[in-house]
Formats: C-alpha cells, structure tokens, sequence
C-alpha cells in the first residue's frame, strides 16, 4: 500500500516539475534528498513512531527553507496529509519514475570471468536496443558458478544465458 502512495505522490511531483518546465532541476534537487537520506539517519527517523510529528515537521521545515518552490510546496503536502514516513519511499520512486521517463538503467551483468571494454561497449549496445534504454550504467558482477555465458537483470526483467541453466535445461529434460 505504501508503495502505491509513494508512486502517486512521486507522479504527481513529476508532472508539476514537467508543467513549470524545471524537470531537471526538481530531479537534482530530489537527487540531494536522496543523498540527504541515505547518509543520515532521517528516513529512519520520519519513519519512528517514538518522534513527534511536531519533530519531524521541523525537520521538514527546516529542508523547505533550502528547497525550491515546486519541493517546498510537495513537502508541505507531505505534511498537510501526514506523509512524513513515505519520503524517503517517495525519493526513491520519483527517480524510478524518472529513469523511467528518461529510459535510463542500471544493468546488472554477471559472468564467470570479467569482461574486457570491448565486451561491455558491446554488450551495452545490445542491452539499450533490448531494452530500449537511452543510457545504460553497467555493473559486471563475477560468479563463477555460472560457468560460462552471461546473465543480465535490467529493470526487473532477467536474461539468462548462462551455462549453468543451459545444463539444467538439458537435465531436466533428461529425467
């Protein structure tokens, strides 16, 4: 139910930041709360019962003096419909959402052995017409209990052309 919450909220600011055409700056701004978030205990704390409300919404008031005119007034909604405790879910939607617009992506690559640059220009190429993203950041991560092949998980969605599978594949169809 909360994430259902954090994607409306998180759609809702998106489409104010597109309608006053400062869609990029609402992301760098949102890009900082996340920065904010992840490096200090606040998600936590907006999220503790044991806090106040008048606590948190201090807190708030204080992020509101540094924040734009689109960011200051979505966080006094947060405020007004008691929504505190989803900020940092929300942050983390709005750049889903936002990559998602964009077709941008985190790619996760695992393979038996490290691939050489020429292997991964390659395998992003294959990737953003896959997939079709703009912009692709890859992770190549080693397992080498894959034996061979490669293993791809961009946006939810996971290729599997690994050894490994392949095998039990054939198993499977054996027994």
């Amino acid at each position: 139910m909360s994430l259902i919450i954090a994607q409306k909220y998180s759609k809702a600011l998106l489409e104010v930041a597109q309608e006053k055409n400062l869609l990029d700056e609402t992301l760098s701004e949102v890009a900082e709360f996340d920065q904010v978030i992840k490096s200090t205990d606040l998600g936590t704390f907006l999220a503790d019962v044991t806090y106040s409300d008048e606590k948190k919404i201090k807190v708030i008031k204080a992020l509101q003096e540094v924040s734009s005119t689109i960011v200051k007034n979505f966080l006094e909604t947060l405020i007004v419909n008691r929504r505190l405790s989803l900020l940092p879910l929300i942050i983390q939607e709005v750049r889903n959402q936002a990559d998602s617009l964009f077709k941008v992506s985190d790619v996760e690559v695992t393979t038996a052995v490290a691939l050489t640059t020429p292997q991964l220009e390659k395998l992003e190429t294959m990737i953003k017409a896959k997939f079709d993203l703009n912009e692709v950041t890859i992770k190549n991560t080693i397992d080498k209990s894959i034996l061979g092949g490669v293993v791809i998980n961009a946006r939810g969605k996971i290729i599997d052309a690994s050894i490994k599978s392949q095998l039990t594949k054939i198993a499977k169809t054996i027994i």
